[in-house]
């Protein structure tokens, strides 16, 4: 190991300007949550890792903080958990296997109060209890939907179908 905390990890190809380059690869130990960290990511993402000896994991939800100091009243935040709520009701590709999500958005969303349905919910993952702490939750499922746990395994159950569908998200200006 090097001084710096740097562990040399082989050498991969990358390329730069149309042309082959070889790329030497490091590892460390992430200095805020224990977890390996390597410079094996898309530029500039190995490097800006690499140079805060920071894993994956870290840098991502450092970036992400950023975005929530931007965007956060505009966001689907539910249990600290990001979503995406899409437009799409018909077609192949729609998130959460295009079941139904009844949401409604709380202070301090700038859609408080307002309630839609997507048949369309793409997951953006957990917040780590940081970010949980400082950013609240904008919004809750509606119609006995939830996000659960069954073992090691998270899996959605979706709103019921009793009562009519609320506009598409699309409606309040989430697009």
């Amino acid at each position: 190991m090097n001084t710096d905390g740097l562990t040399e990890a082989g050498i991969a190809d990358r390329w730069v300007d149309g042309k082959r380059e070889p790329k030497q690869l490091y590892k460390w130990k992430c200095v805020r949550c224990g977890e390996e960290g390597r410079n094996s990511f898309m530029e500039p993402i190995g490097t800006r890792m690499m140079e805060k000896r920071i894993c994956h994991g870290c840098d991502y939800w450092e970036q992400f903080e950023k975005r929530l100091e931007r965007e956060h009243p505009q966001m689907t935040i539910i249990a600290g958990h990001v979503y995406s709520p899409g437009n799409r009701t018909s077609g192949e590709f729609r998130g959460m296997s295009g079941r139904r999500f009844d949401i409604e958005y709380i202070e301090p969303s700038i859609h408080a109060g307002k309630q839609i349905t997507t048949f369309d919910l793409w997951s953006g993952g957990s917040m780590i209890d940081s970010l949980k702490a400082k950013y609240p939750d904008t919004a809750k499922f509606l119609g006995g939907a939830e996000k659960a746990h069954v073992g090691e395994t998270t899996c959605w159950s979706p709103s019921n179908h009793r009562s009519e569908p609320y506009p598409l998200p699309i409606t309040i200006g989430i697009k």
